[in-house]
């Protein structure tokens, strides 16, 4: 399973999100189907350090062990 988090305080943020998940096939890392231990790929977008709630996510991505990838917008 891919997830992706990034930037998430606008709309437009929420929206750019949606998009790149799409453009990945991947879930957003705030989907209720999201089971950590099953996930294979973590990607985060631009941005994510000035989000909480991206930076939550990192947080637990790197507890799982998971590379963290970059994608830019």
């Amino acid at each position: 399973m891919i997830i992706l988090t990034g930037p998430q305080t606008s709309a437009d943020e929420r929206g750019d999100l949606d998009e790149m998940a799409g453009l990945l096939d991947a879930r957003l890392t705030c989907s209720t189907d999201v089971v950590w231990a099953d996930v294979t790929a973590f990607y985060c977008m631009d941005g994510w350090e000035r989000c909480p709630l991206a930076t939550a996510d990192v947080g637990v991505a790197r507890a799982f062990g998971l590379p963290i990838t970059r994608v830019h917008r």
